[in-house]
């Protein structure tokens, strides 16, 4: 394997300082707001000068970040059956640069005037994260919300605070939700408002993990430098408000992970460390940080044991029947600080509270699906491996193509 010099340690990010000086954050937040009504003035100037463009559709991943996620798989799915679908995707700088984006497909600056004249003049509107407060979404506009998480534990949107302003306005434009489980679905129900209007059909993304092609497997191990006959453990955290924004650090050794595999199974072992899209990376002991990667798809199939925490990504790696450890040390913290939709430790997951406990799960190989079966039934999954056609047809009936 290719050598790999992990990022230092860092302190809390100034993001997370500033929020921690109360009358600081309060006073930017009034400095911030400003702007807004010029900014949904533009909007609607430019609908009424404009239009709607009946065979254009807007896609934007993460509040506008990389080429990836379910926005990307709907994009990719659209435009095999609707080819002279006018696509753009709204990107920041690395997204730009992104050489896996299609070439027909129109890349859009984030946060420039052309953001907001796009998206005020598109039939559809796709993503995975929500709208700015700002941002307008006008009755001859359909907007998709497939959210990047569906079976995640964190609260989220209005049951995290329902007297949010930032959360309130986004259920009120959402047309259709696009949800992986019974779970998923009753999380829109309740976070996001959603009544009616819920294609239950499973995650875009996670269609790649239901038909499980051995190449992408194969091929992303390559580029990793990982050597044929070597197993992959990944870990993967969700984001600790602490260090959102900076280099999280591990929370448990994984060079004594990598050690108690290789001793339970005598095969060579190689972990990797995979950071929150509000991480910089993770910094651990022992591993080959991947958080740079721009789709986390193909690393989950190239991976034999995941450990997380409160993620939606041990959800969906069950979907490969292979084991998942949920690593919760700080439970008690971020039930007060975050708040989860159900007791983990009630539940079918396989759980440890401590590393020392990790290291006990360890002792015994892991291999074979375990309990994933049970888990994916707990959520009440629905993946079908179509979710992405699924959603681009029900776009295409929109289009004027």
């Amino acid at each position: 394997m290719q050598n790999q010099t992990n990022p230092p340690a860092a302190r809390p990010s100034l993001k997370a300082r500033i929020k921690g000086c109360k009358w600081l954050f309060e006073a930017l937040q009034r400095l911030k707001h400003a702007p807004y009504p010029l900014l949904s003035g533009y909007m609607r100037l430019c609908h009424r000068r404009f239009g709607v463009d009946g065979n254009k559709v807007f896609f934007s991943s993460y509040d506008g970040g990389l080429y990836n996620d379910n926005p990307r798989a709907v994009a990719e799915a659209l435009r095999k059956i609707a080819p002279k679908a006018k696509i753009l995707f709204r990107l920041n700088g690395r997204g730009m640069a992104q050489a896996d984006v299609p070439a027909d497909f129109v890349k859009v600056p984030r946060f420039t005037p052309r953001t907001l004249r796009e998206m005020a003049t598109s039939r559809v509107i796709v993503t995975n994260a929500a709208m700015k407060i700002w941002m307008v979404k006008f009755p001859d506009q359909l907007y998709i919300q497939t959210w990047h998480g569906d079976r995640g534990f964190k609260k989220v949107q209005l049951d995290l605070d329902p007297r949010r302003r930032y959360f309130i306005e986004e259920t009120k434009r959402i047309d259709l939700a696009v949800s992986g489980s019974a779970f998923g679905s009753r999380v829109f129900q309740s976070a996001f408002g959603v009544k009616d209007g819920i294609l239950e059909v499973g995650c875009p993304r996670n269609d790649i993990l239901v038909k499980r092609p051995p190449e992408v497997a194969r091929r992303t191990r390559e580029a990793l430098g990982i050597e044929e006959g070597t197993r992959v453990v990944m870990y993967a955290p969700t984001f600790r408000t602490a260090s959102s924004g900076s280099v999280q650090e591990a929370g448990l050794s994984l060079a004594k992970v990598r050690a108690a595999l290789e001793k339970a199974t005598g095969e060579k072992w190689v972990c990797i460390t995979r950071g929150h899209v509000d991480s910089r990376g993770i910094h651990s002991d022992a591993a080959l940080d991947v958080s740079d990667w721009p789709e986390v798809s193909p690393l989950l199939l190239a991976t034999d044991l995941l450990i997380t925490d409160y993620s939606s990504i041990g959800g969906d790696f069950m979907l490969l029947d292979r084991p998942v450890i949920f690593f919760m040390p700080d439970l008690d913290d971020y039930l007060d600080e975050r708040g989860l939709y159900f007791d983990p430790l009630k539940s079918p997951l396989r759980v440890a509270r401590s590393e020392a406990e990790l290291l006990r799960i360890l002792e015994k190989p892991l291999d074979g699906p375990g309990n994933c079966r049970e888990v994916l039934d707990f959520f009440g999954c629905r993946e079908t491996g179509r979710a992405a056609e699924i959603v681009a047809e029900r776009i295409k009936r929109e289009l004027r193509v």
